[in-house]
């Protein structure tokens, strides 16, 4: 008889990363009823068309929002239970987002006393085996997250096992309970590589997938989940990168989008919401490209932040020459509203595979682009203003990388930050010059981040998956 899986999806990204690269198909192989869970009202037309079938069935589950209560349980443990890099920034650093009720931001960023206050009681609390294990306790008996929706689900269809996709997310945490009480198998990873370190997971699935070893040791020694229930699959969007059917040669990708073949092609991300700043940098590089102020003639690709992609940041970009401002399909499906389609990441590999240089501001690209050995620049300066003003100080160092994951990036060499204009038109001559510098260095990067980019981690996963 087959087996019946539900599958968590709470973000547009994770329908490309886990839908679209590879384990829907291979579940689909494997004779898997799939049942496919979103935090919606309604499924959008063309997802339906896409992906459902007689084996999948796409779900659209509202819920509520979390009691004050378990809110407030919920920021002390997430935030305070784990030490790392991340969460010491967090106590010292308050970003404009940040939502304040006993104190003034103005005062909370001055002030010496309420951070370090703070920071005393994250080193302590994160070394309480006590305090970690009650938090559990009291995430489970306290709140159980009964839905009808969702039992009802559980009761017509009866899984054989759950798999959650993004183990803090509200939507997983409902499905991973529910299984428990019925005595069903859960299976669940972070939504993104960069995730781990950010909060401690209020529940435990049965069983964990990590993408790499930085990923593993902070799941097993900070998370406290055991050794045995956590393994390596690596990232499943890169298994796209193993695929040399969909590479189209050079001059009909840069043609297609306006582009020269001839020239280098520098390819610039924004980094969103986080770095609200960072058009300028790419406005800059223009600048210098179009008043030939860079050792060789180049052109430019940029492209926005899913986070703010609504917002026509490259604007001023637009229908320039030696510039191309990439796009792709925005929609309010989900939050992050942003759903590639295949064809859109096609577009996105191909240029990857054929852009000279990658920079960007401790984004995801970095990993993108250490895939095809591309060289990389950091941006670490005019991204990110404190107050949000451009006339505050300069935070772009402090906001983006005193993180836990972007010093996994730094600390290997494959990617280079820049501090000023000046170095960053330095690193990009150097890499015009020579593409082959610091490739030693990216070869570390890819290994220690992108585990073994064989073009089977959807295979490990739904080999795990298999296994209980």
């Amino acid at each position: 008889m087959p087996k019946t899986i539900f599958i968590t999806i709470t973000r547009s990204f994770i329908t490309r990363n886990i839908l679209r690269c590879g384990t829907l198909d291979l579940l689909k192989k494997e004779g898997y009823n799939i049942f496919v869970f979103f935090p919606a009202r309604s499924i959008p037309d063309y997802l339906q068309k896409e992906l459902a079938d007689s084996q999948v069935k796409l779900v659209a589950i509202q819920t509520t929002d979390l009691h004050r209560l378990h809110r407030l349980l919920s920021k002390i443990g997430s935030s305070y239970l784990i030490f790392t890099r991340t969460t010491k920034k967090r106590v010292f650093y308050f970003n404009d987002n940040a939502k304040t009720r006993l104190f003034s931001k103005k005062f909370l960023i001055q002030s010496k006393v309420v951070p370090w206050l703070r920071y005393i009681y994250l080193r302590l609390a994160s070394k309480s085996k006590i305090l970690k294990r009650l938090y559990r306790f009291m995430e489970y008996a306290f709140f159980p997250q009964i839905y009808a929706d969702v039992q009802y689900y559980f009761e017509q269809y009866k899984p054989d096992l759950v798999f959650s996709t993004a183990v803090i997310s509200k939507l997983d945490v409902i499905f991973m309970k529910e299984a428990k009480r019925r005595g069903i198998k859960t299976v669940s990873m972070s939504k993104s590589w960069d995730t781990i370190p950010v909060a401690y997971i209020q529940f435990l699935p049965d069983y964990f997938i990590v993408p790499n070893e930085p990923s593993r040791r902070v799941a097993v020694d900070l998370q406290d989940i055991p050794a045995e229930r956590v393994s390596i699959v690596g990232i499943p969007q890169f298994d796209w990168y193993k695929r040399k059917d969909i590479i189209k040669t050079r001059a009909e990708h840069l043609k297609s989008k306006g582009l020269d073949p001839a020239l280098p092609l520098i390819f610039f991300g924004s980094g969103g919401i986080w770095t609200p700043f960072d058009h300028e940098v790419a406005e800059m590089i223009y600048e210098w490209i179009s008043n030939n102020e860079l050792v060789q003639p180049c052109q430019l690709l940029v492209r926005s932040h899913f986070t703010d992609a609504d917002q026509d940041v490259f604007k001023k970009l637009k229908n320039k020459a030696r510039v191309a401002v990439d796009t792709y399909r925005i929609t309010n499906f989900l939050v992050d509203k942003w759903d590639p389609s295949v064809e859109e990441m096609v577009d996105f590999i191909n240029t990857l595979y054929h852009c000279d240089i990658m920079v960007n501001a401790a984004s995801t690209l970095t990993l993108d682009a250490v895939c095809f050995d591309k060289p990389i620049i950091n941006i670490g300066f005019g991204c990110n203003y404190e107050e949000g003003n451009r006339q505050g100080r300069d935070i772009t160092n402090i906001s983006l990388y005193t993180s836990e994951h972007v010093a996994w990036v730094l600390e290997t060499g494959g990617a280079k930050k820049v501090d000023s204009p000046h170095e960053l038109k330095d690193q990009i001559n150097e890499y015009l010059l020579n593409p082959q510098l610091n490739s030693k260095e990216r070869e570390v990067l890819r290994k220690n981040l992108c585990y073994r980019l064989d073009g089977k981690s959807s295979e490990r996963v739904v080999h795990i998956l298999n296994t209980l």
